[in-house]
């Protein structure tokens, strides 16, 4: 085993002891809310469900650490992705009362669309508008939610 699938054998024991451990303890705050009873679904299942099905992927992650692996090459991270959906998701939870649902949709795809090398900015503004005015017609139409379309920024 090379140095690299050592330490990529190393890093999926950690990756797998985190999501265990993220597991249980995400388990044992669930243990607080009911988990319902016959055909009714308590506030509890959901998240008693995700924590074992965290678990087994921890544990299924966890025992890669035995197996072998390929030649494994280190990657650059991706620094331009990961400041940029950071900062959609900020922008949308910061800003969505003030700009209003499309506009903050709009907003949010662009970034995240330009956090991929393949995309142009043509391409993330394209993108951009339909997602926006596909969730115009879903859950202003559709759904008839209570965010503005357009917000106080913009005179409404």
């Amino acid at each position: 085993m090379t140095t690299t699938d050592k330490e990529r054998s190393r890093n999926d024991l950690y990756v797998g002891a985190i999501f265990i451990i993220l597991a249980l303890f995400f388990g044992s705050e669930a243990r607080h809310y009911d988990l319902g009873a016959g055909g009714q679904v308590g506030p509890g299942l959901f998240p008693v469900v995700l924590s074992v099905l965290l678990f087994a992927l921890g544990v299924a992650i966890g025992l890669q650490h035995w197996s072998s692996h390929s030649e494994h090459h280190a990657r650059a991270v991706p620094w331009r992705a990961i400041v940029l959906v950071c900062l959609s998701l900020f922008l949308f939870g910061y800003a969505s009362d003030d700009l209003g649902l499309v506009p903050v949709v709009f907003l949010c795809t662009a970034l995240t669309a330009l956090s991929s090398t393949q995309n142009s900015l043509a391409a993330a503004l394209a993108i951009a508008a339909v997602m926006s005015l596909l969730c115009f017609a879903v859950f202003k139409l559709g759904l008839g939610i209570n965010l503005p379309s357009f917000g106080p920024v913009f005179g409404r």
